[in-house]
């Protein structure tokens, strides 16, 4: 008499199965609470030749097609997601002095639900053409000294071509060495103290300023010098006695726009609610007028 072949595991599946046929029973009943998340995992290959030698055909179809159905949902869901988010190349560095690597969480995790998505990246090298074509802005923050002729090019043809950059505090002590770069951020740090201060709103009707409060923090008390006033507009500045220190601004370049804040230095302020308030919205002005109507749609659904 000529032995049944079993197939290695069957019995295993025959259990799974006989649970998958209960649940399904339960689902069409209407008695079915469970989530589809709570079915066991199958081994679908020895599942379906199971299925094929004993005849049952429709044990685990029901089920399986809910969770392939749930995951094109869930799939379409994140795409469309990601479809309206805002893609920001967060520039940091390795070092921990000014260290983006504790502070861009701290941003990312305040923004993302507004639909702020950041990719975080440490070196300049991320600045190429073909690594910009993600994002619809670049976010720096960090103190890097060099940028090849090459790495400026890209980043300033991907401003130009009307997208965002948002350099922040110790940013504009970056490439000291590119004039152009210089030009680009609206000027350069030059010295600084520290203290609690306020910096004050000269501009309040300018988009950036829109449901945006003045903030107190502690800082550090930038002075810029080389300012290229071509194309920009003082938003905010700090008061000290006579001195009136541009802190805050924007500037347009080419199809582009540019936005600088000098505060950040530290976790004092990128924890304070203003200052993320002041680079969400910084963010979203560069961006410009087409990109940010896609994104404010997709905000509202």
């Amino acid at each position: 008499m000529a032995r049944k072949r079993r197939i290695k595991g069957s019995g295993t599946i025959a259990k799974w199965n006989k649970k998958l046929e209960l649940k399904r029973r339960a689902l069409l009943s209407g008695r079915g609470g469970e989530d589809v998340r709570s079915f066991p995992k199958i081994d679908i290959h020895r599942a379906r030749r199971w299925e094929l030698q004993k005849g049952v055909k429709n044990s685990i179809r029901f089920p399986f097609a809910l969770i392939v159905l749930g995951a094109v949902a869930t799939f379409a869901n994140i795409a469309e997601a990601d479809l309206g988010s805002l893609r920001v190349l967060f520039l940091g560095h390795s070092s921990s002095h000014h260290n983006s690597n504790l502070y861009y969480p701290i941003l990312r995790d305040a923004l993302t639900p507004k639909l702020i998505e950041f990719e975080y990246a440490t070196t300049v090298d991320s600045l190429n053409t073909e690594n910009l074509k993600k994002f619809d802005a670049v976010l720096l923050f960090a103190n890097h000294g060099k940028i090849s002729p090459e790495q400026f090019s890209a980043l300033n043809e991907f401003v130009e071509s009307g997208h965002g950059f948002v350099p922040v505090h110790c940013a504009s002590a970056c490439f000291g060495s590119s004039p152009d770069f210089i030009k680009l951020v609206g000027g350069r740090f030059k010295s600084h103290k520290s203290g609690v201060f306020r910096a004050s709103i000269v501009l309040p009707n300018h988009p950036v300023m829109a449901g945006f409060s003045e903030f107190e923090t502690w800082d550090e008390t930038y002075v810029h010098a080389d300012h290229n006033t071509q194309g920009r507009t003082i938003l905010m500045e700090r008061v000290e006695g006579d001195l009136r220190e541009p802190w805050t601004w924007v500037r347009e370049q080419g199809k582009g726009r540019v936005f600088y804040t000098a505060s950040g230095h530290d976790e004092r302020t990128w924890n304070d609610p203003g200052f993320q308030k002041l680079l969400f919205n910084g963010i979203v002005w560069s961006v410009g007028e087409p990109r940010r109507t896609e994104w404010e749609s997709m905000r509202k659904k």
